[in-house]
Order: structure tokens, then C-alpha cells, then sequence
């Protein structure tokens, strides 16, 4: 079997509307700057495949957008309301960091779409692994409300649909970003069957979550797990808290099959959160 690559140009189009970074442009704001959480890393990632002809060696495919119901497992009908009528209007915020532009709601439902094809071309045996490259990103999005440039839980998303369907058991999710999973996190607090490991920088984003002794909800087996890094540990202190931490608890919970959000955000970005790989051998 090969490996499924799920994307769309279309997403790549998302953007923060009238905002510059998260600020509406007005006043001494001024406009052009775009989102921090920018399109050209993955279109990057994306021609990299094109030009190395990689891509010849993968199963490139699109998906259809996430339907209600797949939208309806994670978030509520008041909130995806919401949205959709922003979106329609042109665009806005309906939570902190979390700018979107006219059009916004089809394209974050095309985002956990594909995130849900992924998983599901695995499960159904039609793919031995896969990727998502799609964007906005979903790991800091809240049932009831959008954050962090997060519209949709695109992963929970995925996981509720395979778990209606009856074809997924005990997961673990490994969240690794300079960033909290938080959303992820909170929707699976209560969930037994889904591990949640976040790896981020201690207090970065946000700043109240992710604490280390964080263990799901009360009276039940552990749901969660957090590994912190300190700043500026680079590459090996990540593989350090990986392997000493981290790798354990995903073994232990004995899951059958493990999903890794991973972080496209600009170097700079990174560098500036003090969780980096050096990128001797990048493109």
C-alpha cells in the first residue's frame, strides 16, 4: 500500500480577511501583512513534492468538505451557525486570534475534510500511512469557539467520524508544536479510547493550559499528557522529551493507531518560540 497525501489548493486560500496578523486594519494598523499562521509554508512543503518527484511515489488526492454531521460530533449547531453567517457576510472573529476571511467556514470545512479522508484512506486499508496538508489548522479550536487561527477541530473531527463508523478503536493523538493542543485536548478530556499527548513550549500558547500534571477528567484513565520543553533546547532536547516521556505514555495506552499534528510555521515563528530544528538539510 502507498502513502495517501491529502490537500487542496483551495486551502491555501484562507486568509484573515481585513485583518493584518490579528489586528483589524484601521487606524495605524496597516494592511497587507496577513496571517502569521501563512499559506506558503505548506504551499512550500507542497512543490518540494512536486519538484523532487516524490509525489510520484504518493497517493495525491483531494476530499470533499466535512459534512454536518462530521461537523455536528464536535461542535454545536449555535457555534457552526455562527460561523457560516459570518463567513457568508464576509469574514470576522468569533474568538480570540482567530480571523477569517469571506468564505472562511467552506474553506475550514474542506480543511477537516481532508483531515478526516487521511484518516479514513488508513482505516479502510486503502493507504498503509497518510498526510494532511491543509490548512486553517484545527488544534486550538474549542467546541463552542474558534482560537488561535483554529476554526474547526479538524482532528477530532476525523476521529468522531471513524468512531461513528465503527472503525476505530483506542487512538493516541501526539500534538507537536510550540504551541498547547488545548482544543484537541478539551474535547478528549472525558474520552478514554483517545490519548491526548501534547509536546510544546511551557507557557507559550496559551499561556493557561498545558500544565504537566494535566491527566483527563477526574475518576477516569488518564485521557491526556503534556510534555513540556524550555526554550531554545533545539532538535535533540525535543527527541530527549520524546523518548523519555512522551513515547511511553502513547505505548502504554496501547492504541491502534496514532495521529501526529505537526507544526508548518515560519522559521522565524519557531525560532522566536525557542522549540526548533536546525534546518541543515532543508530545502
Amino acid at each position: 500500500m502507498s502513502t495517501a497525501l491529502l490537500t487542496d489548493e483551495r486551502c491555501f486560500w484562507h486568509g484573515g480577511g481585513n485583518y493584518a496578523f490579528t489586528l483589524p486594519v484601521g487606524g495605524l494598523v496597516q494592511p497587507g501583512a496577513g496571517l502569521p499562521e501563512t499559506p506558503e509554508t505548506k504551499r512550500r512543503l507542497r512543490n518540494l513534492i512536486e519538484v523532487t518527484g516524490l509525489a510520484r511515489d504518493l497517493a495525491v488526492q483531494t476530499a470533499a468538505p466535512a459534512g454536518r454531521d462530521d461537523l455536528a460530533r464536535v461542535h454545536p449547531e449555535s457555534y457552526l451557525r455562527a460561523f457560516r453567517d459570518l463567513s457568508e457576510a464576509g469574514g470576522g472573529e468569533l474568538g480570540p486570534r482567530a480571523p477569517f476571511g469571506p468564505g472562511g467556514f467552506e474553506i475550514a470545512a474542506l480543511s477537516a475534510g481532508l483531515a478526516r479522508a487521511a484518516l479514513f484512506e488508513v482505516l479502510q486499508s486503502r493507504a498503509r500511512n497518510a498526510y494532511a496538508l491543509c490548512r486553517p489548522p484545527g488544534h486550538h479550536c474549542l467546541p463552542d469557539r474558534p482560537n488561535g487561527f483554529c476554526l474547526l477541530a479538524n482532528i477530532a473531527i476525523a476521529i468522531r467520524a471513524a468512531q461513528a463508523a465503527g472503525l476505530l478503536g483506542r487512538v493516541a493523538v501526539v500534538d507537536w508544536d510550540v504551541h498547547h493542543g488545548n482544543g484537541t485536548e478539551a474535547i478528549f478530556w472525558d474520552d478514554p479510547e483517545v490519548l491526548t499527548i501534547s509536546l510544546h513550549q511551557d507557557r507559550n500558547y496559551p499561556t493557561d493550559t498545558g500544565g504537566a500534571a494535566a491527566r483527563g477528567a477526574r475518576g477516569r484513565r488518564a485521557a491526556t499528557s503534556t510534555c513540556r520543553c524550555r526554550r531554545a533546547r533545539g532538535i535533540a532536547a525535543i527527541w530527549r522529551r520524546w523518548t523519555g516521556s512522551c513515547c511511553p505514555r502513547s505505548i502504554g495506552s496501547r492504541p491502534r493507531r496514532s495521529w501526529w499534528p505537526a507544526a508548518m510555521t515560519p522559521r522565524p515563528s519557531i525560532r522566536w518560540g525557542g522549540c526548533w530544528p536546525r534546518p541543515r538539510r532543508s530545502g
